[in-house]
């Protein structure tokens, strides 16, 4: 008796209620992600499945609900597709630039003869040099734009800055603190894979190129 009421019930549904309880499973799934362009990607389609629905039903509050968030959804599901793909794309090609990850940095200033760091400091953000020279003064080298500074502690087990830095000009920055790195990883594992890869890069050419400084230099 109750599985032909079932069956009853079901065959004499309309259409669009089977979009909404489509849209109800794709929620569920979404929830079982375990990372974020999937679970976006799922929750996309769900809210479409219920906004027509919604729409078909007149149920107007759960309609508006649906169509504010997908517009949100996509954008943020782009963004985080864009970020790996250009991860990927600089993690294997043979530069170490990072102009990838200047739309999640934010800008900051320092002006001529002001410390960024000094040695022994907590270590919370990384810098990309747009704009002016910095002075890494234990070694006398001057950074200009296109490098980027202070990622190595970032990542060191003790956190704290290894060198001082001196802004020798007027610098233009784009910074990134450990907070935001943590939020992208755990948006996406795959970003700190990459990123991994090329703060270990720039590691090992920042040593050489500190290496070389020092060897270049006439004996006092």
């Amino acid at each position: 008796m109750t599985l032909e009421f079932l069956r009853a019930f079901a065959l004499n549904l309309p259409w669009f209620d089977y979009v909404g309880y489509l849209g109800m499973l794709l929620g569920l799934v979404s929830m079982a992600m375990r990372t974020i362009i999937p679970l976006r990607i799922f929750a996309i389609g769900a809210c479409t499945c219920l906004g027509v629905f919604a729409l078909l039903r007149g149920a107007w509050p759960t309609l508006i609900v649906n169509a504010a968030t997908i517009p949100v959804l996509a954008y943020r599901t782009r963004e985080m597709i864009r970020l790996t793909r250009r991860t990927q794309a600089a993690a294997a090609s043979s530069t170490i630039s990072v102009d990838w990850l200047l739309p999640f940095m934010h800008e900051r200033g320092i002006r001529a003869g002001e410390t960024l760091f000094k040695k022994g400091d907590d270590a919370g953000e990384m810098f990309y040099i747009c704009e002016g020279r910095l002075n890494l003064v234990e070694y006398g080298v001057k950074l200009g734009p296109g490098e980027v500074v202070g990622e190595i502690a970032m990542f060191s087990p003790t956190r704290t800055r290894t060198r001082t830095i001196v802004a020798e000009t007027d610098c233009r920055l784009m910074a990134i603190g450990e907070s935001e790195i943590k939020q992208l990883y755990y948006q996406n594992p795959q970003f700190g894979f990459f990123l991994i890869q090329l703060v270990t890069r720039r590691l090992v050419t920042n040593m050489e190129r500190l290496e070389a400084a020092v060897h270049s230099k006439p004996p006092a």
